[in-house]
């Protein structure tokens, strides 16, 4: 089977990919699993109706990441439709909510589920790496909001808006 069909793999062969923000205060290691994983799909009976959608190649992502003690993943933020599924296997942190929720802790063989709209970002605040895999559902029309730098991020871009009126370049 060609590489870009490949439907297996070890997460061991894998490299990690290393974020860092430029004043160290996030930093993050991913692998992309099931980036890596494409399978065909295969025709098989079924009850589905001839006008249901297509199905896409992954309906779902799963990455290992790991980050390290006193770092953060990522800076807080919230995804427009993508449900995320936290897997712990070690260490100790905790997954930092919108400004007054109480933190959710993170220490293994915890599982935490994040709906669309939830603010969020990992901290490890033990003395070992913290490590766990994410499930997301990975639906095409994502965006992330950046509540801490009014940012948006969507299509591999992160950008501000610019306020304009309601009517502006309508006519």
């Amino acid at each position: 089977m060609a590489d870009e069909q490949k439907v297996h793999l070890n997460e061991a062969d894998l490299e990690w990919n290393v974020e860092t923000s430029p004043k160290g205060r996030f930093e993050v290691y991913e692998k992309f699993l099931s980036n890596r994983l494409v399978a065909p799909v295969r025709e098989q009976p079924s009850f589905a109706s001839p006008d249901s959608p297509l199905v896409r190649p992954r309906p779902f992502e799963v990455d290992i990441v790991k980050v390290p003690p006193g770092k953060w993943a990522w800076p807080r933020h919230y995804h427009s439709v993508q449900w995320e599924y936290y897997i712990v296997v070690s260490g100790h942190g905790e997954m930092v909510q919108e400004s007054g929720e109480p933190s959710i802790a993170m220490n293994p063989g915890e599982h935490i589920i994040q709906p669309p709209g939830w603010i969020h970002t990992i901290a490890n605040t033990g003395d070992e790496d913290l490590v766990y895999y994410v499930v997301a559902d990975n639906p095409e029309d994502e965006h992330c909001y950046y509540p801490d730098s009014q940012k948006w991020a969507a299509a591999n871009e992160v950008y501000r808006p610019e306020k304009v009126g309601y009517w502006d370049g309508e006519e």
